[in-house]
């Protein structure tokens, strides 16, 4: 896929920078889930999945269906933004790669074995599976971001639906509702393919915008404020157009496509540890998650900025005298805003990837800790 036909934007808003890069207040926790013992038998590893959710655009919109109320006329109003980051293909490439070299680096030096792709590939869990050698980036997962695999790495993938995205393992995959938790718990099937191996999952989420619908009052209102962090657990809507060939895996580039509609995706930055599995009832005999408690800012690397779309009704109260009796007349507004953001692609690099490895590394060092 091409990601410089991703945004067709009219609108350009250049957003200072700063020197160098900070994060803000880190907070990991671990989400224990169910309480009980918990063992680890080996100190192999098997990375199952480590991807990065970036985002790169969202548009929204809003409206307000006017009517007649208390002598009134007010029209209808609609108001949409839309909002892109300007940050190359091979940056976030670049990024992925760092990061996950850096995580199996860390794996290592705390006395981990990592298993390549090939020990998992006669295991019974992905049997019917495809294996790929190096995973595309897919605009399919998550509406306005990018997943990026790193590269030269074997995944193991149970195939795609018609949208492109990535079938999930679990017990709900058959109708269609499996989600990251519902994968975490089918991993005990895998490590006891491989001898109680520890299964582990990364999933992260970087996000760059918030937008809210404030109160509408006198017509459709959005505003959305730059913020680049890691997502620690929010949700992400964002409008897009999906793509009616089902032989693809990408959704429709392009913030202006039409037949869009609204979807949301929660947005956990998570590492999964799953080892063992139970002869009885098929739990795994140890696990952890690591997440964070709130958002990992990450700084000096866009300013802030607000952009907002604004649609004012239209309204008359006053109205015209007529032979028919009094007539009214407020006119449909719908107004329509877009900006990129443009950023220092080295700053944006080091800043993510510095975000990134921060979590990465203390969870892995928690792990370890705790288990070892």
């Amino acid at each position: 896929m091409k990601l410089s036909q991703l945004l067709l934007l009219v609108l350009v808003m250049g957003i200072s920078t700063v020197q160098g890069q900070t994060l803000g207040e880190f907070s990991p926790k671990e989400d224990r889930g169910t309480y009980g013992p918990r063992k680890f038998k080996s100190k192999e590893v098997y990375i199952a999945n480590f991807s990065v959710n970036f985002q790169l655009y969202n548009l929204k919109t809003s409206s307000t269906k006017g009517g007649f109320s208390n002598g009134m006329l007010s029209g209808k109003t609609k108001a949409s933004l839309a909002v892109g980051m300007d940050i190359p293909a091979a940056t976030l490439q670049q990024i992925t790669d760092e990061a996950y070299q850096q995580f199996v680096a860390d794996l290592k030096a705390k006395g981990f074995t990592v298993l390549n792709g090939d020990a998992a590939a006669n295991t019974k869990y992905y049997e019917g599976y495809q294996r790929f050698d190096n995973m595309e980036m897919s605009l399919s997962e998550a509406p306005g971001m990018v997943t990026v695999y790193p590269s030269n790495t074997v995944f193991f993938v149970k195939g795609f639906n018609k949208n492109g995205q990535v079938k999930r393992e679990g017990m709900f995959s058959f109708v269609g509702i499996g989600d990251r938790s519902d994968v975490i718990g089918s991993y005990p099937k895998l490590s006891q393919d491989l001898n109680d191996a520890t299964i582990i999952n990364a999933d992260l989420f970087v996000l760059f915008l918030e937008v809210k619908k404030p109160y509408q009052g006198e017509g459709a209102h959005i505003v959305a404020n730059t913020d680049l962090r890691l997502s620690a657990d929010g949700h992400v809507d964002s409008r897009v157009a999906r793509n009616t060939n089902s032989k693809s895996f990408t959704n429709k580039v392009g913030l202006t496509s039409p037949g869009t509609k609204e979807v949301t995706v929660t947005t956990i930055t998570a590492i999964d540890f799953v080892s063992g599995r139970n002869k009885i009832g098929g739990s795994p005999y140890g696990t952890y998650t690591g997440i964070l408690k709130k958002d990992l800012a990450i700084n000096d690397v866009i300013g802030k900025e607000k952009i907002q779309s604004y649609a004012k009704s239209d309204n008359d109260f006053i109205g015209v005298e007529t032979a028919f009796g009094k007539m009214y007349r407020a006119d449909n507004i719908s107004v329509e805003n877009t900006a990129l953001i443009k950023a220092d692609a080295s700053k944006y690099q080091a800043g993510v990837t510095l975000a990134i490895t921060t979590f990465l590394k203390h969870h892995v060092n928690e792990f370890k800790t705790k288990f070892f």
